[in-house]
Formats: C-alpha cells, sequence, structure tokens
C-alpha cells in the first residue's frame, strides 16, 4: 500500500510541476495554425483571412538578429506577459509596432518561433489576454523557413 501512495504522490508533483514550468503548452489555445506557404505570404503582403497581420517573432533579440521572416516583429517569449499589460503608447515606443485590439476583425496576431514550443507558450499568453478569433501560430518555425529560403 505504502508503494502506492509513493506512486501517486509522484504523480500529482509531476502534474503540478509541469504545469507550473508549461503553463500554456495547453491544446486548448485557440490559436489557428498557417502553414509555410501561408507564412510566406504573410511575410511578402501582410494578409491573411481577410486580416492585416502583426507577424511576432518569439525568439530573443540575438537569434531574431541572426535571421528572421520578412517583416517580423520581434517581442521575446519572456516579455509578452508584461508587454501586454503596457498602455498601448508605451507599447509602441518600446516594440516599435502597433498590436492589434484582442477582438479585432481586420487585424491579427501571428506568432512562431523557432521550432514551436516558445511560440505554443506566447499563443497562451496572448489567449490569456483574450486573443482568440485573430489569433494565428506558425508552429514549424523559423527552422523551416530558413531551410526554404537556403534551398
Amino acid at each position: 500500500m505504502s508503494n502506492f501512495l509513493y506512486l501517486l504522490v509522484a504523480v500529482v508533483a509531476i502534474r503540478v510541476l509541469s504545469s507550473y514550468i508549461f503553463p500554456n503548452m495547453s491544446s486548448s489555445s485557440p490559436a489557428k495554425p498557417v502553414s509555410l506557404a501561408e507564412i510566406t505570404a504573410i511575410s511578402s503582403d501582410g494578409k491573411h483571412d481577410g486580416r492585416e497581420m502583426v507577424m511576432l517573432d518569439v525568439r530573443s533579440p540575438s537569434e531574431f538578429d541572426a535571421g528572421h521572416v520578412p517583416n517580423a516583429f520581434n517581442l521575446p517569449v519572456d516579455e509578452i506577459q508584461d508587454a501586454l499589460r503596457l498602455p498601448s503608447d508605451q507599447f509602441k515606443d518600446t516594440y516599435k509596432f502597433e498590436l492589434p485590439a484582442q477582438d479585432s476583425s481586420a487585424q491579427g496576431v501571428v506568432v512562431y518561433c523557432q521550432r514551436g514550443g516558445r511560440a505554443a507558450r506566447a499563443a497562451g499568453y496572448f489567449a490569456d489576454a483574450k486573443y482568440a478569433d485573430n489569433l494565428y501560430i506558425y508552429g514549424p518555425g523559423w527552422s523551416e523557413f530558413a531551410a526554404t529560403v537556403k534551398n
């Protein structure tokens, strides 16, 4: 019986720790996936699903500087929660772009990173901030995009 109790405590501890370490890796994110072809089109014309898109690279500034999807802005994932709390004028002064409103039917946000993990966290943060219908994610990220650009 004591082995069962230890196992139960271990399972609960793992669940609690994983929800703390990966708070927004839920599959219930409202972010809609975009493909390589779609992210390529967004990078050239800035539109998707009839919306003007703001494309966000959520990697670190050094990763962004080393290469990024054309016309993307850098908003590191670790800064998103605080950035979303800023007044719009302070946000624009800090990050050099305007973020669409949460309920905008005319504008959208697409997030990407290197391979998808940080983008999933970012999408979770945006979802927590009430972005839903205008939230998109490019999961394969820079690694896929960069590979196609080089070939």
